[in-house]
């Protein structure tokens, strides 16, 4: 890993709390190859995140198009990182919700927070056909007018 002294004194806008805690987490990691502490920091996120960042069909259902179930993990130089990570908070989303809508937007050209909507308005839609048909109604048969 590399030297973090100079990495930490870069980043005045973290609290002396959150410095400490850098602090701490850069020395627990020194020595560790970097694909090794991107995995522990990554294992990390997902104990402290816990339900908060729960995404989209967490709970077995299908999204669009079945299942998610497979990672994509990608490298990022640290300007790109930190200013993806601003374009998605702005938009209200994790870095994980934000990178799956541009990979559906660049494959599908809709983002997968989108065609969850879609997917939910048709079956709302397909719901309420549902319910109307299963209405009674009028028929000439039972001496009314029908439709």
């Amino acid at each position: 890993m590399t030297d973090t002294t100079k990495r930490i004194a870069q980043l005045t806008h973290l609290s002396k709390a959150q410095n400490t805690a850098l602090a701490a987490v850069l020395d627990a990691l020194k020595g560790l190859p970097p694909e090794e502490a991107q995995e522990v920091l990554d294992h990390a996120i997902e104990h402290l995140a816990g339900d908060e960042f729960t995404p989209m069909f967490a709970r077995g259902i299908a999204g669009p198009f079945g299942k998610l179930d497979t990672p994509a993990k990608t490298w990022l130089d640290s300007r790109t990182d930190e200013l993806f990570r601003r374009k998605a908070a702005e938009r209200n989303q994790d870095g994980s919700s934000a990178q799956r809508d541009c990979m559906y937007a660049w494959v599908y050209g809709k983002t997968y927070t989108l065609m969850v909507a879609e997917k939910a308005l048709h079956d709302a839609n397909a719901m309420d056909i549902r319910a109307q048909m299963a209405v009674p109604f009028e028929g000439r048969e039972f001496g009314g007018h029908g439709r």
